[in-house]
């Protein structure tokens, strides 16, 4: 959706997206350069981000075994 058009439309465009949670694509001469997307998408997005970067943080980390968890803390 051109932006121009969003502007015009803001107020719809908004409630369009939160009520079916499919994000809006803004374009600037036909090139898309920002996304509207509801609130949950994001929170999900983040979230997702944040484990993406917590297992890279932690790849090289060795595992524990549950069992040797269970019987040390259990």
């Amino acid at each position: 959706m051109p932006i121009t058009k969003a502007r015009i439309n803001l107020g719809a465009v908004v409630a369009r997206v939160h009520k079916t949670g499919k994000p809006v694509i803004l374009e600037k001469g036909g090139i898309p350069v920002a996304t509207l997307v509801d609130m949950d998408t994001l929170e999900d997005l983040y979230d997702a981000l944040d484990m993406m970067h917590a297992r890279e943080a932690t790849k090289n980390e060795e595992l524990i075994a549950w069992e040797d968890i269970r019987k040390r803390y259990v």
